[in-house]
């Protein structure tokens, strides 16, 4: 549906009839002439989607991305509250 290019990494974000309502967001790191899975991450909701594809390719810009996606805990957020 949408991809987003940065820094060497490609965000897609998708919609496919065959699984349903199922959103899924894939982070691929490009290196030619590969493209690696990196992460995938599945969304009933299009806006949650769109919004943690919006923050990973915030972090990916910043150049901190990939670290925060290998070492995040469980759950759609890159960053879990200090509570």
């Amino acid at each position: 549906m949408s991809d987003k290019s940065i820094n060497g990494y490609t965000v897609h974000v998708a919609q496919t009839d065959a699984l349903g309502s199922a959103w899924i967001v894939r982070v691929y790191r490009n290196r030619f002439p590969f493209r690696k899975s990196v992460s995938s991450d599945w969304f009933l909701d299009g806006a949650q989607a769109k919004l943690f594809a919006d923050q990973i390719t915030a972090e990916l810009g910043n150049g901190k991305g990939f670290e925060n996606l290998r070492d995040r805990k469980p759950g759609w957020t890159l960053h879990r509250s200090a509570r």
